[in-house]
This record gives structure tokens, sequence and C-alpha cells, in this order.
């Protein structure tokens, strides 16, 4: 049987190995910041398309917040549960560019 060099480990999606509490600590880590990482994506689509049907009186502003809110903890619980399965480097990545598709606006 064939183990594993590192270079493969990390090319397996999610892959663990480390010793039981890395592995926690990893999965921890990377539910952390998945979570925050795509909450704060949500929160800003949420809020920015929340209102797109006017509102009752014709002003969005309630439907805003509402999406705002909504899609930043729904976005959030999808984060903390995906992030473990993809993995930290992996969730570290798409959290930066999360955060460069803001400053650069094509979030």
């Amino acid at each position: 049987m064939k183990e594993l060099t590192t270079y493969e480990m990390d090319m397996v999606s999610g892959s663990y190995g480390n010793g039981f509490f890395n592995d926690v600590g990893e999965a921890v880590t990377s539910s952390i910041i998945g979570g925050i990482g795509a909450g704060f994506v949500g929160a800003v689509i949420g809020g920015k398309h929340g209102g797109d049907g006017g509102g009752a009186l014709g002003v969005g502003a309630i439907g805003q917040l509402v999406g705002m809110v909504s899609g930043g903890l729904i976005a959030a619980v999808g984060g903390a549960i995906g992030a473990p399965i993809i993995g930290y480097a992996e969730t570290w990545k798409l959290c930066k560019q999360a955060a460069n598709g803001l400053l650069g606006g094509t979030i």
C-alpha cells in the first residue's frame, strides 16, 4: 500500500491526517474563517439586492435590511459547514478573493 506524500495530501480536498487534535483544530479554524467570510459576502449581496422589489411603500430600505441580515446569516451557516470540507488553505484563498473583490468593486 502506497503512502501519500505531503503534496498528494494537499491535493485532496479537505484532506486531514495530521493527528486528531491538529485535524480538529484545522476543521474549527476553517469553519470560523469560512463562516465569517461567507457571512460577509452574503450580507453584502443580500443588502444590495434585498430592496429590489421596492417594498410596500416604494422604499426598499426595509427589504435591504432584511436581505442583508438574512443573507449574512444564511451564508455564514453555509460557510461554516462547507469550509471544513474544502480545508483551511482553500478556505483562506477564497476569503482573500472575496475581500479583494469587495475592495476592487467586483463582488
